[in-house]
């Protein structure tokens, strides 16, 4: 693309360029807060799963899934710290974040339904846990459709994480 002069515009001066400002300030708000906290929750909720493994239906799911999902949060932390506007190179770290973030969202919200299975298939008690199960597994579906199909999709990620560099 040229500008007015004929000469070719750099890709932080182009609307489309990755990382924007807009892209930027997602990653420092991912990086600086809500990763963090997701992190902080899922390595709680691993430790809580293992101690007392017994009381859950699917502890082994649960305690894997919430693993993946604190290890991809921490990598989408450490991503998040190199994004920025100057520099042209740090489109991969950004489809990095976006990878490992939605990736450990997917993973925390399915070891959530997992821990949240009741031990009993059937009575009064297990209904709630079914129902808190089975919207724990939709919303984890959920993200993952709109990972894959949003406005900072799973394909548009891949493609920042293994472009080659100009």
């Amino acid at each position: 693309m040229n500008n007015v002069d004929g000469k070719a515009n750099s890709p932080a001066a182009d609307q489309n360029s990755v990382p924007n400002k807009a892209d930027v300030k997602y990653a420092k708000s991912v990086g600086g807060v809500a990763a963090p906290i997701l992190a902080g929750f899922s390595f709680t909720t691993v430790v809580m799963v293992s101690v007392d493994a017994d009381r859950y239906r699917w502890a082994d799911a649960a305690i894997l899934s919430l693993a993946v999902a604190a290890v991809a949060i921490l990598v989408a932390v450490q991503c998040s710290k190199y994004v920025n506007e100057a520099d042209s190179g740090c489109a991969r770290w950004y489809g990095g974040l976006l990878i490992s973030y939605h990736l450990g969202l997917v993973a925390m919200v399915l070891g959530l339904g997992f821990a949240l299975g009741p031990l009993h298939v059937q009575g009064s008690p297990a209904a709630p846990r079914w129902a808190a199960c089975i919207i724990a597994w939709g919303v984890s579906v959920g993200e993952f459709i709109a990972f894959c199909f949003g406005k900072r999709s799973l394909p548009q990620a891949f493609s920042l994480l293994f472009r080659k560099r100009a």
